[in-house]
């Protein structure tokens, strides 16, 4: 039981954050490369706890190896993509999602930072202000009640702000590319 509620808040909460009427997944290429940036515009979009650099859309393989044992996993139906399997990878301070199609590749589909352990790339955390965000990421960015979204490529930064601090931030993919 407390199984299938777990598996349950998991899938209410990918509701909130991604549309679930997408029939195609994203590639699973990882040839994407880094590009520079400078402050105030748009950063190449990824995570790099520990020195392992993840991005949506990528191979998990290699890097759920290089960042070791999850404190925890849970195994769930993707709201997302029909008939594929998501596996969440609870680390300290991040879950790592990545999603197992029907017929395809696993890839990793979201990213969410839980607290302030980590600083993701631009300098900006859990508790960052909307200043800060901009100074790093630009002004180039969907504005939703309090939810800022930058996209590049298949990639969405998703940070939700309340009382203008950053209070969660998503790494997601673009469902609607």
């Amino acid at each position: 039981m407390k199984k299938f509620i777990a598996c349950l808040l998991v899938g209410l909460f990918a509701l909130a954050f991604a549309a679930c009427d997408n029939d195609n997944p994203p590639a699973t290429t990882t040839e994407n490369k880094p590009t520079q940036s400078t402050p105030g515009t748009a950063q190449d979009i990824y995570f790099a706890p520990k020195g392992v650099r993840l991005e949506i859309g990528m191979l998990p393989e290699g890097p759920l190896e290089a960042l070791g044992e999850p404190k925890s996993t849970l195994e769930c139906p993707s709201c997302a993509i029909p008939n594929a399997m998501d596996t969440d990878y609870n680390y300290p301070g991040f879950k790592l999602t990545v999603t197992q199609p029907e017929d395809g590749s696993p890839y990793i589909a979201a990213i969410q930072l839980i607290d302030d352990t980590y600083t993701i790339p631009g300098g900006v955390t859990i508790g960052s202000t909307l200043e800060e965000i901009t100074a790093a990421y630009g002004t180039d960015y969907r504005e939703d009640n309090g939810h800022y979204y930058y996209t590049q490529g298949l990639s969405v930064l998703h940070f939700a702000t309340e009382n203008g601090k950053v209070s969660q931030i998503l790494y997601e993919y673009d469902l609607d590319h």
